[in-house]
This record gives structure tokens, C-alpha cells and sequence, in this order.
């Protein structure tokens, strides 16, 4: 039997203010965690494993980082078939933005 999701929907508004109640105004440290293999990420971490790469500021909180950098996390992305978030952010009048959950847990950068 299929599991049931709550989805949370934020406006832009209210997503920012979490983020910087949760990690501070810079936005490198705001972490997010993949709904598919659990992995940790924020801006900072991602470039902290792959310095070569472009600003990760566009797919941060919507793709997985191992996309994008090779042996961290997986290649998942929200903008799929399949919808496993529980986090919507209302991106204009008519609709919402899939994103990753924020996460608390503390990230070992350099391992």
C-alpha cells in the first residue's frame, strides 16, 4: 500500500525566514537533506568537495549533490516523475516549487 505524504507548502517568504532561523543569513551554510538517499548538503559543503564547480545556488535545495559531485549522495532530483518531497514553496501565483527538507544535522565537511 502506497504511503500517504503531508505536504508543507511555505511561501518564498516564509522559506527564507526558516532558513535563517535555522543556519543564519548566510545562505553557503543553509542545509539541506535529500528525500531519496538522506544526504546532508549546503552550498558551502558541495564546493568544499568539488571546488571546480559553478555556483550550486540553483540546484541546492532541488537535486542531490552526487548529480553533480561523484561520491557524495545520489543523482536524485525534484524535478522527476516521481514525487517523494513533503516541502512545496510558492514560486508565483500559480504554483509551487518541489524543495528539500532544511537539516539540522550538523556536516562533516572534508570527509
Amino acid at each position: 500500500m502506497a504511503e500517504l505524504r503531508t505536504i508543507r507548502t511555505l511561501t518564498h517568504s516564509e522559506w527564507h525566514t526558516e532558513a535563517t532561523r535555522r543556519f543564519g543569513d548566510d545562505h553557503r551554510a543553509w542545509r539541506f537533506r535529500c528525500p531519496r538517499c538522506g544526504n546532508i548538503q549546503s552550498i558551502a559543503s558541495v564546493l568544499e568537495h568539488n571546488p571546480s564547480l559553478k555556483d550550486p545556488s540553483n540546484w541546492i535545495y532541488v537535486s542531490c549533490e552526487g548529480r553533480h559531485v561523484p561520491g557524495h549522495g545520489c543523482d536524485w532530483t525534484l524535478g522527476g516523475l516521481f514525487k517523494i518531497h513533503t516541502v512545496e514553496v510558492v514560486v508565483d501565483d500559480e504554483g509551487t516549487l518541489p524543495v528539500f527538507e532544511f537539516d539540522d544535522a550538523r556536516i562533516e565537511v572534508g570527509t
